[in-house]
């Protein structure tokens, strides 16, 4: 019986994708919560390493964390932050303007 060619898991190749990249969230199985902001920094075959901060009052944390693929459920990317105060968003709003006229 010949073998079946192993799929790589999307996951993992979207992983790939994204080391380097900020603005990664990741929502993590077993501690059933997201990990905001997090920077992918190395994914082997079955791990995924990354690095995120996290502030309190008396101090700031970074943390690198190594965890296995299949402990990572869902991925989110901030794609834009918009500001929300009217004169930046309105100054930001001619700029796109500017830009799209210009092409």
């Amino acid at each position: 019986m010949p073998k079946l060619r192993q799929l790589t898991p999307p996951m993992k190749e979207k992983l790939k994708e994204l080391v380097g990249q900020s603005n990664v969230w990741l929502f993590i199985k077993s501690s059933n919560g997201w990990v905001k902001n997090a920077e992918i920094l190395d994914v082997t075959a079955k791990t995924v390493t990354f690095r995120y901060e996290h502030e309190t009052e008396s101090e700031h944390r970074v943390w690198e964390k190594t965890t296995r693929i299949n402990n990572i459920a869902e991925i989110e990317i901030k794609l834009l932050a918009v500001p929300r105060e009217s004169k930046q968003m309105s100054d930001l709003q001619d700029r796109l303007t500017n830009l799209l006229e210009k092409e």
